[in-house]
């Protein structure tokens, strides 16, 4: 077997190389297909200059819609980060805005018919279940408070909810958002009988509330899509610029009366 069977094998082995070659010849022909063509019509150069120029302004516009609606080639989007874990009393907490505050009295509850709500549960249950203080399903969420984060809209008001989207859209900073689910230890009720569906959770009383404290991080979604738009724009400015000098310089030489020199 020669290097080439093997490097076939290797292909269609690995779905990874494989789908990587199919984007890169795909690309190749694509790309190489549209140069050729303006090659043989506008010269190997000008040919490049406009290639270069039509695949870097596709994707300026490309990377701007990725960029204003968060879709496509994105960064790491927001999720809650967890600062700490309390046992039983806020009061004692290290994060500052807790401790200010351990009866979360002006914290604003986050009810369970709340989109957020699930978020905070399953991020709950994965960090205390990767620290070890529950297992799997032997919790239950007693309640979630938040506060922080830019301001919410009073109203349903038509003129409130654009007031409220502009501000927060010019907000230069994003106030901090914390938040803190309490949780409880459940009954042990056994396995269910067979053929029947898992009993309903019920927190066990006797065990103390754990109170997991949760900080927002907001990612980076849009990074990625906007450093790409503008390293596309500044390419594709380059060589607009470049053919723009190269169309004046043509238009000088033609323009010229005087006869050429021999």
């Amino acid at each position: 077997m020669d290097l080439l069977d093997l490097t076939l094998a290797a292909i269609s082995w690995e779905p990874q190389i494989r789908g990587a070659t199919a984007v890169a010849i795909g690309f190749v022909v694509l790309c190489g297909s549209v140069y050729l063509l303006l090659a043989t019509n506008s010269g190997a150069r000008t040919g490049l200059l406009l290639a270069i120029a039509g695949l870097f302004g596709w994707c300026t516009i490309m990377g701007l819609i990725w960029w204003v609606y968060g879709i496509g080639w994105i960064g790491q989007d927001p999720s809650w980060r967890a600062l700490e874990i309390n046992y039983g009393d806020l009061s004692a907490a290290v994060t500052e805005v807790v401790a200010e505050d351990p009866d979360l009295s002006g914290w604003d509850a986050v009810p369970p018919a709340d989109p957020s709500f699930g978020e905070l549960q399953a991020t709950t249950e994965e960090v205390l279940v990767a620290a070890g203080v529950f297992d799997p399903g032997g919790f239950i969420v007693l309640e979630a408070f938040e506060t922080g984060g830019k301001p919410e809209r009073q109203s349903d008001a038509v003129v409130d909810r654009v007031a409220n989207r502009v501000t927060n859209t010019l907000r230069p900073t994003h106030p901090p958002h914390y938040a803190v689910v309490e949780v409880r230890a459940v009954v042990d009720q056994g396995p269910p009988p067979p053929g029947e569906a898992p009993p309903v959770p019920v927190a066990d009383e006797s065990q103390p509330v754990v109170s997991l404290v949760l900080e927002r991080d907001l990612g980076n979604r849009r990074f990625t899509p906007a450093a790409f738009t503008f390293f596309s724009a500044v390419v594709f400015g380059i060589t607009a610029n470049a053919l723009h000098r190269r169309d004046k310089m043509e238009a000088e030489n033609r323009a010229r009366t005087e006869p050429a020199s021999a």
